[in-house]
C-alpha cells in the first residue's frame, strides 16, 4: 500500500536559476501536461510490474542521481518519492557493497565503483527495454507532443522554418516551442525542460553527458544590396580586403546576455577589421537593413542564399584569404536520446539541413 502511494507522488522539478532567467526575460515557463511529458520523454513501454520492480527502479534511480547530483531531482525524474528513493539507494549500496555516492557541497558525487557501473547499468536497462519494444514503430501521423528547441534567429530562419513546414503535414499533432539562447540553456537541457539546441559548434566542447551531431560544414559570405558596387566588382575578380573595407558593416553580435562578451561575426579572423555602423544579434533583421543601404553583412552562406530569395540582395564570396567557417550542430542531453518523437525529429532535421546545404552549394559553391 505504501509503495502504491509512493508511486503516485510524482513531482515535476525545475532548475530555479534557469527558470528565473527565462521568466526575467518574459518567457512563460510552464509545467508540461502529463501528455506532453509522456511524448517528450517517451521511454520504452514495458510491463508495469517490471517497471515497478526494485531492480529496475534502482537502476533508473542510480542513473538519475549520476545525472542530477541531487536525490530530490532524481526523484522528480523517476517519479519516486524521497522515502522510496532512499530505501532503494540503501538497498543498492548493499547489493554492490559500495557507498556509490559521496556528499560534498550539497551534491552527490559518484564513487569510482559507481562510475564503473554506470555504462553497465545503461546497457542493462536498454536490454530490458528491448525485450518489450522491438515491434514498436513511431507513427508521425498519430504522434502528439511538444518539441522545445533553442535556436537563434538565423538557425530558425534557415533550418527550422523548412522543417516545421514539412512536419506540419507529416505530423500534425506535433507542436514547437522555440527559445533564444541563454546562459543556463545547457543546465535546462540537462534537467529535461528543453529538448534540443541548434547553434554553431565550432570551437566549443560538448559536455560528456550531451550528444552532438554536426549538420554540415559551411562558411560565411558577404551580403549586400542588389546592384551594390561590390557586386559588379565581384563579377570581374575575387574581392580583396581593401575592396570591402571601403564600406561600413552591419555586425552580427553573437551573445547570450546583455552584460556578456559580444563576439561580432568576422572578429574571429585575424585579418578582418570591419568598420561597424550597427551591431545587432539579428541576422534576418540585419539583412533588411543591408537591402536598403550600401552596408555589408557577413552571413552564413545557407542563410544568405535563402534571404536573397525574399529580399533584393546579392550574395558574394568573402575576400581572398578570409575564412570564416560555419558548422551548425544539434545538441541534446542523453536523457532524451531514446525518445521516439525526438529521435524522429532529430533525423528529419539532419536530412533537411543536408538538403539546404546542397541547394546553397549549387548557388554559390566554395
Amino acid at each position: 500500500m505504501r509503495d502504491e502511494q509512493d508511486r503516485r507522488e510524482v513531482r515535476f522539478g525545475e532548475n530555479a536559476r534557469a527558470a528565473g532567467f527565462l521568466r526575467d526575460r518574459g518567457v512563460q515557463f510552464t509545467r508540461p501536461t502529463d501528455q506532453e511529458k509522456n511524448m517528450n520523454h517517451q521511454g520504452p513501454q514495458i510491463p508495469e510490474d517490471v517497471n515497478d520492480s526494485n531492480l529496475y527502479r534502482a537502476y533508473r534511480l542510480l542513473l538519475s542521481v549520476c545525472e542530477t547530483g541531487v536525490l530530490s531531482r532524481a526523484c522528480d525524474r523517476t517519479g519516486l518519492s524521497l522515502p522510496t528513493a532512499s530505501r532503494l539507494l540503501a538497498r543498492a549500496r548493499t547489493w554492490f557493497d559500495d557507498p556509490l555516492f559521496v556528499h560534498s557541497a550539497g551534491r552527490m558525487y559518484p564513487t569510482v565503483r559507481m562510475k564503473a557501473l554506470r555504462p553497465r547499468l545503461i546497457e542493462a536497462m536498454r536490454a530490458t527495454d528491448a525485450l518489450f519494444n522491438e515491434e514498436n514503430v513511431f507513427d508521425p501521423q498519430s504522434a502528439e507532443g511538444v518539441v522545445r528547441i533553442v535556436a537563434i534567429d538565423n538557425a530558425f530562419y534557415t533550418l527550422l522554418i523548412p522543417l516545421i513546414m514539412e512536419l506540419r503535414k507529416e505530423a500534425p499533432g506535433i507542436r514547437f516551442r522555440v527559445y533564444d539562447r541563454f546562459p543556463e540553456m545547457m543546465s535546462v537541457l540537462r534537467h529535461g525542460d528543453l529538448d534540443l539546441a541548434v547553434y554553431s559548434t565550432l570551437g566549443k566542447a560538448c559536455p560528456p553527458d550531451f550528444h552532438e551531431q554536426t549538420l554540415f560544414e559551411s562558411g560565411h559570405v558577404l551580403l549586400v544590396r542588389r546592384g551594390h558596387p561590390l557586386s559588379a566588382l565581384a563579377k570581374k575578380r575575387p574581392l580583396r580586403l581593401e575592396d570591402v573595407a571601403k564600406y561600413e558593416h552591419v555586425g552580427v553580435a553573437i551573445t547570450m546576455s546583455t552584460d556578456g562578451p559580444r563576439l561580432i561575426i568576422g572578429q574571429q579572423a585575424m585579418n578582418v577589421h570591419d568598420r561597424l555602423c550597427c551591431e545587432m544579434p539579428f541576422i534576418v533583421a540585419g539583412a533588411s537593413l543591408v537591402a536598403r543601404t550600401d552596408l555589408v553583412m557577413r552571413t552564413p552562406r545557407e542563410t544568405a542564399v535563402l534571404l536573397a530569395k525574399g529580399l533584393p540582395l546579392d550574395v558574394l564570396h568573402s575576400e581572398e584569404d578570409v575564412s570564416l567557417p560555419w558548422r551548425p550542430g544539434l545538441f541534446w542531453h542523453e536523457c532524451s536520446t531514446n525518445s521516439p518523437l525526438l529521435t524522429w525529429v532529430r533525423a528529419r532535421l539532419a536530412v533537411k539541413a543536408r538538403e539546404i546545404y546542397d541547394a546553397a552549394e549549387k548557388v554559390l559553391p566554395f
